[in-house]
């Protein structure tokens, strides 16, 4: 079963995703921290409510799927830094 995320559509789609599902949870995201466009995929790292969780949502273009990739929760400092994508995820 895919994943089921609900995105933003303005002149494309994905502009920006809103909410998931992952392993029975429902996430509400609250922060766009990095967006990566590659010519098959694009991808969001963000922050999630409820539990300010970190995750990476990959979107497919011609596959018309995500995969989601959890990253655990926000530092305790509040201060999360992107690692450079070196492994293409």
């Amino acid at each position: 079963m895919n994943p089921q995320v609900i995105s933003y559509a303005g002149s494309t789609y994905p502009e920006h995703p809103r909410s998931f599902s992952w392993e029975g949870e429902h996430y509400t995201v609250q922060e766009i921290l990095q967006r990566r466009r590659e010519p098959e995929r694009l991808g969001f790292l963000v922050r999630c409510a409820p539990d300010d969780s970190i995750f990476d949502l990959i979107y497919f273009y011609d596959e018309d799927r995500w995969d989601i990739h959890p990253k655990g929760p926000i530092p305790t400092d509040g201060q999360f830094q992107p690692k450079p994508n070196t492994q293409g995820e």
